[in-house]
């Protein structure tokens, strides 16, 4: 049973809508051919008005209107809870109504008309009418087992042949109701009313509401004198006498009739007229067809959108997915309204809000594949691209106005029968335009592609979609019957997808291939810690470490003692790779073995070292002391010589004084040798300290001197040593001699130290110590006697070194 009302429900998602209740009394003619009955009918309704149907019967049923309809629109709807009453009055038999005035033959019933050589046609191509038609026809074919099969069969001889023709008021022979025919009688016409021999199927009209109706009496006569046959068989004069091959449907009859004639207008175009083939054929392929495809689109838009690596592209891609979803929904939008009205004319032109503004936004797509990501510059070009778009889409809405773009009369069947204006033409030139300029864009960008096949296919489809478009233009009918939104969107979508492939906008088709190659173990986790991509290798994130690592960002997260993770925010989630620490905590094992092994060895380093320096230092005092003990040995053999003569000396005062003398040059000499070793200079006063004790232990001994030192700053060691030997010398020699009284003077003179004597005896008797001449010539001095005129004069000379003097 629920096989046999499936087209019950199609039908009413087709025909039903959505709405808000009306509470207002409302008489609807919602069938075709209902229009006489429902003026006939009004009178006796009480409370309620007659008005045009705004949506479809069952919307209106809903909102409380009383629908006039057939039986097989009203019983399926009250089986199913849309309405509870029924209120059958009239009957509408389907017969063939013969024009005598055009034509003289011979027509008995449905088998006749295959010989007939006069056109058939059935006067509305409307949904329930070519059900009754249908349903009719297959029923007189074949009482039994009535089968639509049979019916097309009949209808498709008659088309071959020429003579079949939909949506025909003005042929010969109609297949129509018998109060159709009867009111063009009427009105003047010369229709004789056939009911066909074979059999055919007589439907109730009725008004079909939610709440029960009273009706006025007299409405049967009423009904009669409108010329329309009463439900219970009663029919005016100019009917037929004969209905006996007539079969009205009782309440088992809608399953298998509703079964019969699903889809009747499909079948009509396509298997009768051979036409709609490649294309939406019925209203119910129009609601699927729009719906599939913006489905499939916003599928499409997705993986296009997980492909770009650019975020500005996304959003021109998602622009573009939209543009076209919004131009299906408009039109299953217009597709819903029941009148051609002002509604249905401006979704119309609506259609070109979305048309329009594809190829604007592939030309701003191919501009800003040229610059960086969030370069602002691209936006100055596209102004007028923008602006003549807004200028075609401001002409097209407003055509109503001035009819530049669809030349058409508004009262007339404008939705077929309407010609292009030179508004049509611009706005189409200036569309084409920007597409021309976005695809040699596209072009030139992909110049150097390797694969020259890959950008033929783009070509190919936006050839094919210019040529669509001519042929619709032109009313070619393969295209002129199609759809030309849906093909639009499809061959748009094509040759996007295509230009992806060809490379002329950047995809990140490699990314997975690139996850799976790289030795990384990178994850790309979205923004509920689902994994996006994962490389080979990369252990799966546990939604607790993803929400450990959501907490910080900024930190690692330690997995295990030898993994890392680390994470950064990306657009729509975070990318987390791990680091390997064991070849980190390997090499830091490693380094600590290592670190104690040179610990140790240094510990050993400084043990050994401490050794050395202890020998060093001792060898060191004992070197400095033999090399004392070797400067010192003369100069103590000399004291020891003079000391051991002392008690023989007539005058040991003298002696001593000497001795004393001796004494303090050997003491001053090991200071200035502990000095030399400690690298020290000797200030010019000490040293004039020093000359000055000397001098002062030679007074004692009987010798007037005087030694003045002009060397205020600090003067280098050895000079030192050398100015001080030279002085004790000098005064050992006036002390043997008595060369009483000796002037010395020791001052700096350029680059020079001078230090002269000016002896009070001959200074040619002068001898020095071999010792002091060469440390004097080491030094680059000398030691020389000089001729003063009336006396002799000793003088050294040192380069200064070492130490500037002051």
């Amino acid at each position: 049973m629920k096989g046999r009302w499936l087209p019950l429900l199609l039908l009413c998602l087709i025909l039903a809508g959505c709405g808000t209740v009306d509470t207002g009394g409302r008489l609807i003619s919602a069938a075709e051919g209902a229009e006489a009955y429902s003026a006939a009918l009004a009178p006796f309704l009480p409370g309620y008005s007659l008005q045009t149907a705004e949506d479809t019967l069952y919307a209106e049923v809903s909102r409380g209107s009383a629908v006039a309809c057939f039986d097989v629109q009203a019983i399926p709807a009250l089986e199913r809870g849309i309405g509870r009453y029924w209120y059958p009055h009239v009957t509408a038999t389907v017969i063939l109504a013969v024009d005598r005035s055009r034509t003289d033959a011979a027509v008995t019933g449905w088998n006749s008309l295959r010989e007939s050589p006069v056109p058939v046609g059935i006067s509305s191509s409307s949904v329930i009418r070519n059900m009754l038609a249908l349903g009719a026809l297959s029923y007189g074919l074949d009482r039994e087992a009535p089968s639509k099969r049979d019916a097309l069969e009949l209808l498709e001889h008659l088309g071959q042949n020429g003579n079949f023709r939909l949506e025909a008021p003005d042929a010969p022979i109609l297949i129509c109701l018998d109060c159709e025919a009867a009111a063009w009688n009427r009105n003047g016409g010369n229709y004789e009313i056939i009911v066909p021999a074979e059999g055919t199927l007589s439907y109730r009209m009725g008004l079909l509401s939610d709440v029960p109706l009273t009706l006025e009496p007299g409405l049967d006569e009423t009904l009669l004198s409108a010329g329309l046959p009463l439900a219970d068989g009663e029919r005016p004069a100019d009917f037929p006498d004969d209905y006996r091959p007539a079969r009205t449907l009782s309440e088992e009859d809608y399953g298998w009739f509703l079964e019969l004639t699903g889809d009747s207008s499909r079948d009509l175009r396509r298997q009768v007229l051979h036409i709609r083939r490649y294309t939406t054929a019925d209203l119910r392929e129009h609601i699927l067809s729009a719906l599939l495809l913006a489905a499939a689109i916003l599928l499409w838009k997705g993986t296009v959108s997980h492909r770009m690596i650019r975020r500005d592209v996304r959003r021109v891609v998602g622009v573009m997915g939209w543009l076209m979803v919004g131009w299906l929904l408009l039109r299953l939008f217009k597709y819903q309204l029941t009148a051609d009205g002002l509604l249905c004319r401006m979704c119309w032109y609506g259609y070109y809000i979305f048309q329009l503004a594809l190829p604007v936004t592939l030309l701003y797509l191919a501009v800003i594949l040229d610059h960086p990501e969030g370069e602002k510059k691209p936006l100055r070009p596209l102004w007028p691209p923008l602006a003549c778009y807004a200028l075609s889409v401001l002409l097209v809405l407003t055509n109503d106005l001035h009819q530049l773009v669809f030349r058409f009369d508004p009262a007339g069947d404008w939705a077929s029968d309407y010609r292009y204006g030179p508004g049509y033409w611009g706005v189409m030139a200036l569309s084409l335009l920007f597409l021309a300029c976005a695809v040699w864009k596209l072009l030139h960008r992909g110049r150097y592609s390797p694969y020259w096949a890959g950008r033929v296919v783009p070509l190919l489809f936006c050839a094919g979609l210019l040529a669509y478009i001519t042929a619709y233009i032109r009313r070619v009918p393969l295209a002129w019957e199609s759809d030309l939104t849906v093909n639009i969107c499809v061959l748009s979508a094509l040759f996007f997808e295509s230009a992806l492939h060809a490379g002329f906008i950047p995809v990140n088709l490699q990314y997975q291939r690139l996850f799976t190659a790289t030795p990384i173990g990178l994850t790309l986790l979205d923004e509920q810690g689902r994994t996006v991509l994962s490389s080979r290798g990369a252990p799966p994130v546990s939604r607790s470490i993803w929400r450990r690592i959501s907490m910080d960002m900024a930190h690692p997260l330690l997995r295990d003692s030898d993994t890392q993770l680390h994470a950064v925010p990306i657009h729509g989630g975070m990318a987390v790779w791990q680091e390997d620490l064991s070849q980190l905590n390997r090499l830091r094992r490693e380094i600590q073995a290592v670190q104690a092994r040179l610990e140790a060895a240094n510990a050993l380093l400084r043990e050994e070292s401490e050794v050395k320096k202890r020998l060093l230092a001792a060898e060191t005092n004992r070197a400095m002391f033999e090399q004392l003990d070797r400067d010192m040995e003369r100069r103590i053999q000399t004291l020891g010589r003079l000391i051991e003569t002392l008690p023989e000396t007539p005058h040991p005062r003298g002696l001593t004084a000497y001795i004393t003398l001796c004494l303090c040059h050997i003491k001053r000499r090991c200071n200035l040798f502990f000095l030399a070793r400690q690298g020290d200079g000797l200030p010019g006063e000490e040293l004039s300290i020093y000359l000055d004790e000397l001098a002062e232990l030679a007074r004692y001994a009987g010798l007037r001197l005087l030694i003045r030192c002009g060397q205020r700053g600090a003067l280098e060691i050895r000079r030192a040593a050398l100015c001080y030997d030279f002085a004790f010398e000098a005064i050992s020699w006036a002390l043997g001699e008595n060369a009483s009284p000796l002037l010395g003077y020791l001052e700096p003179e350029g680059a020079h130290l001078v230090f002269r004597f000016l002896p009070g005896g001959d200074p040619g008797q002068w001898r020095f110590s071999e010792e002091l001449t060469t440390a004097a010539a080491a030094l680059g001095g000398q030691i020389a006697c000089k001729d003063l005129d009336d006396a002799v004069g000793i003088c050294m000379t040192l380069p200064l070194g070492g130490e500037s003097c002051g």
